[in-house]
């Protein structure tokens, strides 16, 4: 994707994240992977959780959290911050656009759904200076050449296995 994608798009491409509650309570959503279901233009993003929605009731309804979305192979990850919300019921899950109606009877029984009202998002690229890599390759090639072999293999960038 290029820098001109916009947020909502960038972050409904990943799948999981890794969500922190940063709340100081007892009883409270234990931090672990979430699916990402949906994020929009306005700034939420819905989250499922494989936690029981009878088990909700005796977290905070309202927490602050954070999220990373993070995939192998992709050139950027995203850190999110805000405010998680527990919801619990079929009125709240229809602000969703991507909770169907089958969903939702299933969300009855299993699975928990949070809104995180985000207000802070940091998107970071996972790319390595192509300048330096250059760099660092030049100087490798010219010490093979005064070597008059390689005296090493490369620490980086070989082919290891295709299928």
């Amino acid at each position: 994707m290029n820098s001109n994608t916009p947020l909502a798009e960038r972050m409904n491409s990943f799948q999981y994240g890794l969500f922190m509650n940063l709340s100081d309570q007892e009883f409270r959503l234990p931090n672990g992977i979430a699916r990402l279901i949906h994020a929009d233009e306005q700034g939420n993003c819905w989250l499922l959780f494989h936690t029981n929605l009878q088990d909700a009731g005796a977290f905070e309804k309202q927490f602050p959290a954070r999220i990373r979305l993070y995939e192998k192979g992709k050139d950027y990850y995203i850190e999110a911050g805000g405010t998680a919300v527990i919801q619990t019921s079929p009125d709240e899950w229809a602000a969703c656009p991507a909770i169907s109606y089958g969903m939702a009877k299933a969300l009855r029984y299993h699975g928990l759904i949070v809104c995180l009202k985000l207000n802070q998002v940091t998107v970071t690229s996972t790319q390595r200076n192509h300048f330096l890599q250059s760099f660092y390759n030049w100087m490798e090639q010219t010490a093979d050449w005064f070597v008059g072999e390689p005296s090493r293999k490369r620490a980086m960038g070989t082919h290891v296995f295709s299928s």
